[in-house]
């Protein structure tokens, strides 16, 4: 899979942010700059490097640590003070650290939110808990995960949104557009195969720990990209499944979506990015 030069920019900040650009940097991830930040003398040098040609510029990081809180604060205030659309992913600690790291994680948040064009906050305590003893397979799969390998292939997926092959394209100006001034945004991706391959998809997409953070439903965009094995190409009943799909979501919402060719010869795929939730923070 291609994807539009190496314009989009990742920072990662944190035990959880320097995990993602590893896993990301492992995965020979296409068309995405990673750099682990964990010292404010790498802020100064990005600064006059790397961050003139990013567009948008994605920021990983934990908070709960003054350090930490710090450099990605100073991070997300540096991407917006050189005009940038930057989107973040924070993650707060479990309570097992203590309320006072609790506390200063989610006041960095509160401050951070207000400095970048949209964000999604992952309370790890939650993401990793055991599922209950009544779950769906989908369930059970994503509680094997861990957060940082979660944020990576949502990360992998926004990547995916991009490809330049697409029959029907979705661009860097698209993702741009999704994530400027949004508020709050998530992404995920399904997989399917089979006679009901999209619905299982789409099933498996909705069902994630990311996209149950927020409610589809009062997303203000959405960009929703389908990937299809090669020799296997979308029937007329699947896409018809997808429209009715993307007919359930608001009529107020910007809705964009595409069709790819999966990297899969058996599974087909579904990404779905939504922007645009209304989510109160403390000030």
């Amino acid at each position: 899979m291609d994807t539009e030069s190496n314009k989009v920019l990742l920072l990662g900040i944190g035990e959880t942010g320097l995990a993602v650009t590893q896993i990301l940097g492992r995965n020979k991830v296409k068309g995405i700059t990673t750099l682990g930040i964990d010292e404010e003398s790498q802020l100064k040098l990005l600064n006059a490097q790397k961050l003139q040609e990013a567009e948008p510029v994605l920021i990983v990081a934990d908070l709960g640590s003054e350090k930490e809180n710090s450099l990605a604060l100073k991070a997300a205030t540096l991407g917006k003070e050189k005009g940038k659309v930057v989107a973040t992913i924070l993650t707060t600690p479990p309570l097992s650290e203590g309320e006072k790291a609790v506390m200063g994680a989610l006041e960095a948040a509160g401050k951070i939110s207000r400095e970048v064009d949209s964000f999604l906050i992952i309370n790890k305590e939650t993401f990793n808990a055991l599922p209950k003893e009544e779950c769906s397979f989908d369930e059970l799969i994503y509680s094997s995960f861990a957060v940082e390998e979660s944020i990576a292939d949502g990360i992998h997926s926004i990547m995916a949104l991009i490809s330049e092959e697409d029959e029907i394209k979705i661009d860097v100006q698209d993702l741009k557009t999704a994530l400027a001034e949004s508020g709050t945004f998530t992404v995920e991706s399904g997989l399917g195969s089979g006679e009901n391959r999209v619905g299982l998809a789409l099933e498996m997409v909705l069902s994630s720990p990311l996209m149950k953070t927020c409610d589809i439903s009062s997303a203000r965009r959405i960009l929703i990209k389908v990937l299809v094995p090669k020799k296997t190409p979308l029937t007329k009943g699947e896409m018809k499944l997808v429209r009715e799909f993307i007919e359930t979501l608001p009529s107020y919402a910007d809705v964009k979506w595409g069709v790819g060719e999966s990297d899969d010869d058996d599974i087909l795929s579904i990404i779905i990015l939504a922007s645009g939730f209304d989510v109160k923070l403390p000030k």
